[in-house]
C-alpha cells in the first residue's frame, strides 16, 4: 500500500501512562472515601476514556463530580511517571522524514492529551489529535478515525491505525483503514481481528515506502 498517514492511539500505544493515570484515579477514591486500586490493575481498566474508568467506581450520581475532580488531578501533574514506550520517538522522527502524516486519536480529553504530548516532546510529529471529547462521538465510533484523516487529507486506503484496544481496532475497521494492533501496550481485544500484529513501534518501518 502507499502509506500517506498513521493514526496512534495515545495510552497503552504511544505512552506508558497507567501509573499516573492510576495515581489520580487513586487521589479521587480517596476524596470520596472509597478503597484505592492496585497501581497495575488500572493497566487493565485504560482505553475507554476517563468516564468510562470512573465508571467502575461511582454511580450515576456522583459520577459527574468524581469525573471533575480526576480530571483536576490529572491536568495539575499529567506527566509524572509517563513515557513515549521504547521505539516509538524514532519511527515517529523516521516516518516523518518519509512525509508520512502523523494523527492521534484517542479516547482521552483532548486538551490533556496535547498537553502529554507537549511535555514529553512529541506534539510537534503530530498534525492534529483527535480527543474523546473533540466529536460528538469517540472511539468504537468511525467518527474520529474519519475526521483524523481529513485533516491529514488520506484516504482510509492510504492510512492505518495502530491501538492496542477492541476499540482503536472496530473504530478502524468502520472506517475502511488497516488496523495493527501494539502488542506492547495494554492489550484488551476479545472479538476484533487486526489487520497485522506489532511487536515493537519500529515494526511499523516496514510500511514506510523505500
Amino acid at each position: 500500500m502507499h502509506l500517506k498517514a498513521i493514526l496512534f492511539d495515545l495510552d497503552g500505544t504511544l505512552i506508558d501512562s497507567y501509573r499516573d493515570i492510576a495515581i489520580h484515579l487513586n487521589k479521587t477514591l480517596k476524596d470520596f472515601n472509597k478503597p484505592q486500586v492496585e497501581i497495575q490493575e488500572v493497566r487493565y481498566m485504560v482505553g475507554g476514556g476517563a468516564k468510562e474508568l470512573l465508571k467502575r467506581f461511582f454511580q450515576d450520581g456522583i459520577l459527574e463530580e468524581a469525573l471533575k475532580v480526576f480530571r483536576e488531578y490529572y491536568l495539575k501533574e499529567p506527566v509524572i511517571h509517563t513515557k513515549p514506550f521504547d521505539g516509538i520517538m524514532e519511527v515517529l522522527e523516521r516516518a516523518r522524514s518519509k512525509g508520512i502524516e502523523l494523527a492521534v486519536v484517542t479516547n482521552k480529553m483532548e486538551s490533556l492529551s496535547k498537553v502529554i504530548l507537549q511535555e514529553l516532546g512529541m506534539a510537534e510529529y503530530f498534525s492534529v489529535v483527535i480527543g474523546g471529547d473533540t466529536l460528538s462521538e469517540k472511539k468504537p465510533s468511525p467518527l474520529p478515525v474519519l475526521e483524523a484523516l481529513r485533516h491529514v487529507g488520506a484516504l482510509p486506503s492510504e492510512a492505518i491505525i495502530v491501538g492496542d484496544t477492541e476499540a482503536d481496532l472496530k473504530a478502524g475497521r468502520l472506517a475502511g483503514v488497516k488496523r495493527g494492533l501494539a502488542l506492547w501496550g495494554y492489550v484488551k481485544v476479545q472479538e476484533e481481528v487486526p489487520d497485522f500484529e506489532l511487536h515493537s513501534p519500529l515494526d511499523l518501518a516496514n510500511f514506510f515506502n523505500p
